[in-house]
């Protein structure tokens, strides 16, 4: 009921600020055609060829899904049959954003590279730490490879990259309706409710703010993902038991613990 209630007063928002509506639609799928399914369509293509044919242990899967980026990971590991403590770790290992979205899109909004490799490198530890923290039960046994054809993969990347674009234009508009609600807003907070929802725009709008934090902040946003890649990852994970609670507060540790990690790491490198 909490969710039809949401979405009700989300089209009630559209239904009265359209053209911000449509505005922010838009923006947010200029973003996934500019920096998202350019790297992420070929790549999951790639890595659906590969995993298919490839018998890996977990740690195997959990690099391919760090090199996918979500919702990448979360496609890679539902083939793998995860259930109980173990899909849990596994979601929260593997709920990252993709290392070229860091070293390329991220890098070049900051304007330094050095930065988007701090973190990128803060993302994966606190993904790993957060995963970690979890005590697993359930013993797995990688399944046999079932070699999938080239269309097939490419139909699947293909559906993954509408979910992705249907998702940021969703959060963009979520995150554009508050605003025309609360016009008073000030640019910082804009800026934590685009991030909270779509995390692409929300940290440009961040890095845009020229806050002396930008980079242990737009680490924490990445890390948390917004509920954009939330509800991504959400769909993959929901035949293994992960609920979007779950998912939630996972991410949520995770944007504290990288995001404490960039802070420590910046402040020894001069960067704040």
């Amino acid at each position: 009921m909490g969710y039809a209630w949401a979405f009700g007063a989300l089209a009630g928002a559209m239904m009265a600020f359209p053209q911000e509506a449509a505005a922010a639609a838009a923006q947010g799928l200029w973003l996934w055609a500019r920096a998202i399914a350019p790297v992420l369509g070929p790549f999951m293509a790639c890595m659906l060829m590969l995993t298919s044919r490839v018998k890996g242990g977990i740690w195997f899967r959990y690099a391919l899904g760090w090199l996918c980026g979500s919702p990448g990971g979360a496609r890679l590991m539902q083939e793998a049959g995860l259930k109980g403590s173990l899909a849990l770790r596994s979601a929260a290992i593997t709920g990252t954003m993709s290392p070229m979205f860091f070293l390329g899109t991220l890098s070049a909004w900051l304007e330094s590279p050095s930065a988007g490799r701090l973190i990128l490198a803060c993302h994966i530890a606190g993904a790993l730490l957060t995963g970690l923290c979890i005590a697993v039960k359930e013993e797995w046994t990688a399944p046999r490879p079932s070699p999938m054809a080239l269309g097939a993969a490419l139909r699947e990347s293909a559906l993954a990259l509408l979910t992705v674009a249907l998702c940021m234009m969703l959060g963009c508009v979520a995150a554009r309706m508050a605003r025309c609600a609360f016009p008073r807003l000030p640019a910082w907070a804009g800026a934590g409710i685009q991030c909270a929802l779509e995390v692409t725009a929300g940290v440009k709008s961040l890095i845009a703010l020229r806050t002396p934090f930008a980079v242990p902040l737009s680490c924490a946003a990445c890390s948390f993902g917004g509920l954009s890649i939330l509800l991504q990852n959400a769909a993959f994970w929901q035949e293994s038991g992960v609920k979007p609670a779950q998912l939630l507060l996972l991410r949520l540790v995770h944007a504290a613990l990288s995001g404490l990690l960039c802070w420590a790491w910046a402040a020894a490198c001069g960067m704040l």
